[in-house]
């Protein structure tokens, strides 16, 4: 199989876990406030799901073809697949990509939840230059790409969504909680992208690694079936 294949296979294994224990579902529920939702790395479409039911259009996007054809086939067993969700494949660190998802489509919040991928040479090769321009060092991005994957793609979803003019919503997954007091992180990209408001929520919850797409805490991987997590909920106005 290939990357794409494996890693879409994973992550669906523990995005379903996410939707049965409600994680997704109370994701959701912080965008009241917003009708057309832009989702950022939809993945096997759980978090689209859970968003349809709640009664949110959803324009899903991802640039892993096999993430979508499954997110396509959920969405469609579940009656959801005319009208209420469109499906783009695309990178938002693409220019290109931002700035058709921006002129094509009307939408007024932009989330990010659980942003994640696979990783290989060629992968970081691609990524290398966007992580540094986004202010990375060599250093940075060789002891954890996965987490400046993650940075990279929640400052182009503020970039993306700033650019929009609409609200942004991120979903981080950590091992601690964040508010005001002790944010190490989002609070900077609040000003840098001149957001008015940033409202900070936090949820326990568990999450399967081993059997699923395993995650990565300080450059080590958890082979653990389930751990503990934190999910750390940043909404930018």
């Amino acid at each position: 199989m290939n990357d794409e294949l494996i890693y879409s296979e994973q992550w669906n294994v523990s995005s379903k876990f996410f939707y049965d224990k409600g994680y997704y579902t109370w994701m959701a529920d912080k965008l009241t406030a917003y009708k057309i939702v832009l989702d950022v790395g939809c993945g096997t479409g759980y978090s689209t799901l859970a968003l349809v039911e709640r009664g949110y259009k959803v324009i899903a996007v991802d640039k892993n073809p096999e993430c979508l054809e499954k997110a396509k086939a959920l969405l469609s067993e579940k009656g959801y697949i005319n009208g209420e969700v469109s499906f783009v494949t695309g990178d938002i660190v693409v220019d290109e990509i931002r700035n058709e998802l921006i002129n094509k489509f009307e939408f007024d919040v932009v989330i990010c939840w659980n942003v994640g991928t696979y990783w290989n040479r060629q992968m970081i090769e691609y990524y290398l230059p966007c992580m540094l321009e986004y202010g990375l060092n060599r250093q940075q991005i060789a002891s954890n790409p996965e987490s400046s994957y993650s940075e990279l793609i929640i400052w182009d979803t503020c970039r993306l969504a700033k650019a929009k003019g609409v609200a942004s919503h991120i979903v981080d997954r950590g091992a601690e909680v964040i508010n005001a007091k002790t944010d190490p992180y989002y609070y900077t990209l609040k000003d840098e992208f001149g957001f008015s408001s940033i409202e900070y929520d936090n949820k326990v919850a568990d999450s399967i690694s081993g059997g699923g797409r395993m995650l990565t805490t300080n450059g080590t991987i958890n082979t653990e079936t389930k751990i503990n997590i934190i999910f750390i909920s940043i909404m930018y106005r």
